[in-house]
């Protein structure tokens, strides 16, 4: 029998790239399985289903008496497989050629294993940029889900909302189906209330709504059990003589005539200004790319470099940083695993010379300066002549790679502060009698690209606190080791007593003993082993780790199984806190880890005129 109203139900499953073999089992064992086990007993009630193609590749793995589930289902006709974009990416940052790529890579793997190609797609985070209908277009995708509001931006009144339109780039046309976010948030509260709305609708017009339920979908953070699924599709079997539970291929090819509309594209990088952490993952990101076409003549390795590429540009990454996965370093750190990877990729090491190189790295009108080894990449902006980047490229890892939720947190970013300043005043951010260096902007003084060495001055005069004190600082990079070296000078005319602190951040992959150890070393050659438990002291709540008159500091990362070795031209104290943030989906004991926060401390007494010298040497052995 005909009815008045065609429910296209949608279920979409995503799970960033490096996220963790815990979160996918998670998924898979809380709602995966119980929404597609559930489904299966509904043969009458068809689904389209869109996973992201880093959840395909671990089912695959780990769970693949799925994919025999999934192939009788599209047998008898009751699942019909969406592509898209293989690692979810935020399409409208992304270069044409890895637009097409994720499309094409998804779809090509979904039609190896499951024999068919798709003929439509769900847009990662349901983005809309106008290019899209020739992108989709020249991948063979004949239709794709948009949010409703693109529709509603577009000019469609509410009651013309239920069906699909049609819209054109560059003469290339595409369908698309509005999806209904009003009816997917109605039925996650009251599914069969949210029925009769549906059916009370504008009665007798011919409608087709989408719906991406949250209780089928990413969107729904609590557990579904297969009874919780079962009674869902139990509710909607009831309608089954009053709604036409259909799929888009069964009837897309009908639709004779469809209204043509524009959809407006909304600023996709406005929040890349905001949140410097992002901005920094996407300029990297364009940087490789920019390496990876340089390629020439190989293109299996460019392929390669192209996939590396290809898991850093997930949606999830691109997001407000409030929101975004870069909040969670298991993600943040993949990501930029995989962009070292395929610079790797694009790299004759052999024949490799280091380099140092100035320019726009982050799209500010500002030049960072970029220092390129064999082995290790350094990255320093002019504001604070910090550190924002710091790659190991032997194993590889961005040991600049920390989120700045709660604010700059950069390498050789320095202060100078009273002899009495302490932890106290670090843990309660009291800098009220502080000269935040890193701050200021320092000017250029020379670079010498052939020795690899850049120089930078912070003059006097400037700040609040401490303006007598002038900075020059010097970075110099040579194969594996990095040196950093300080001239400070007293441009008052009395004694200035202070505390210079440099402040390092370390991304490490933890910091449990498992992860992470520290070791000191004194004076003559005096070794201590701070992984201890007795070794950390409290400081106002938070642990901390105090080491005392120390003229090296070993960090080993285990899981990396590389030392990190900072050492000094005279004894220091220093610091060490663990930084955390928010665990977002991931559990807590594999998240919560954010970098390791180094405060190193040398009282200093300087006459007027007087100038000392402080060289610092960072080290990395694989």
């Amino acid at each position: 029998m005909s009815t008045p109203l065609t429910l296209i139900l949608g279920i979409h499953y995503h799970i960033s790239n490096g996220a963790g073999y815990s979160l996918f089992e998670r998924v898979y064992k809380d709602k995966i399985r119980p929404v597609l086990s559930s489904l299966y007993k509904f043969p009458k009630i068809p689904a389209v289903l869109h996973f992201s193609g880093s959840l395909w590749y671990w089912i695959e793995r780990n769970h693949s008496e799925l994919f025999m589930l999934i192939t009788d289902m599209i047998h008898r006709k009751q699942i019909e497989l969406l592509g898209g974009g293989f690692y979810e990416p935020m399409i409208p940052l992304i270069n044409y050629k890895d637009k097409v790529g994720h499309i094409e890579m998804l779809t090509t793997y979904l039609r190896k294993h499951f024999g068919k190609r798709t003929q439509g797609c769900l847009l990662p985070a349901l983005a809309w940029e106008s290019s899209m209908p020739s992108i989709l277009s020249s991948c063979n995708i004949a239709y794709t889900f948009l949010d409703e509001s693109y529709f509603f931006a577009a000019g469609v009144n509410k009651e013309y909302i239920y069906k699909p339109y049609i819209t054109e780039d560059k003469g290339k046309l595409v369908k698309v189906f509005p999806v209904s976010r009003h009816f997917d948030h109605d039925m996650g509260k009251n599914a069969r209330r949210a029925f009769e709305r549906m059916l009370s609708l504008t009665p007798g017009q011919n409608r087709i709504i989408s719906v991406f339920p949250p209780c089928f979908n990413n969107g729904d953070a609590d557990q579904i059990t297969e009874t919780s699924a079962f009674d869902f599709l139990s509710e909607l079997s009831d309608y089954e003589d009053r709604i036409d539970f259909s799929l888009p291929s069964r009837f897309i090819k009908n639709l004779t005539y469809l209204q043509k509309i524009y959809f407006p594209q909304k600023a996709a990088k406005q929040f890349l200004i905001e949140y410097p952490e992002t901005n920094h993952l996407y300029a990297k990101m364009v940087f490789v790319r920019a390496l990876i076409d340089q390629i020439r003549g190989d293109k299996i390795r460019k392929r390669r470099a192209y996939e590396e590429l290809w898991k850093a540009q997930g949606c999830d990454l691109y997001r407000e940083e409030r929101q975004g996965a870069v909040n969670q370093a298991i993600i943040r750190n993949a990501a930029y695993q995989a962009l070292l990877e395929a610079e790797n990729i694009t790299r004759d090491h052999n024949g490799f010379i280091q380099s140092l190189m100035a320019f726009d790295f982050d799209f500010d009108g500002v030049n960072e300066y970029v220092f390129q080894s064999a082995e290790v990449n350094c990255f320093i902006c002019a504001t604070g002549a910090n550190i924002f980047e710091l790659d190991y490229l032997s194993r590889p890892w961005n040991y600049g790679s920390v989120s700045s939720i709660n604010g700059r947190r950069y390498s050789f970013r320095d202060m100078i502060a009273p002899p009495d300043f302490s932890p106290l005043d670090i843990v309660n951010k009291n800098y009220s009698r502080v000269r935040l260096c890193g701050d200021e902007h320092y000017e250029v003084t020379a670079m010498d690209r052939q020795r690899c060495r850049v120089s930078f001055k912070l003059p006097a005069g400037a700040g609040a606190h401490f303006s007598e004190i002038e900075i020059e600082k010097t970075f110099n990079l040579n194969k594996n080791e990095l040196y950093v070296t300080y001239g400070i000078t007293n441009r008052d005319s009395g004694t200035a007593d202070f505390t210079f602190m440099p402040e390092l951040n370390l991304a490490f992959s933890r910091d449990s003993e498992n992860g992470l150890r520290i070791f000191s070393y004194g004076e003559y050659n005096s070794f201590s082993d701070h992984s201890e438990k007795q070794s950390v002291k409290a400081v106002d709540g938070e642990d901390a780790l105090f080491v005392s008159d120390a003229s090296a500091i070993d960090f080993q990362d285990i899981d990396n199984e590389v030392i990190i070795n900072l050492s000094a031209s005279f004894p220091f104290d220093a610091w060490i806190f663990s930084e955390s943030g928010a665990a977002g989906l991931i559990p807590p004991a594999s998240a919560r880890y954010q970098s390791s926060r180094v405060m190193v401390r040398k009282l200093v007494s300087l006459e007027a005129g007087a100038s000392y010298t402080i060289k610092f040497t960072l080290g990395f052995h694989h």
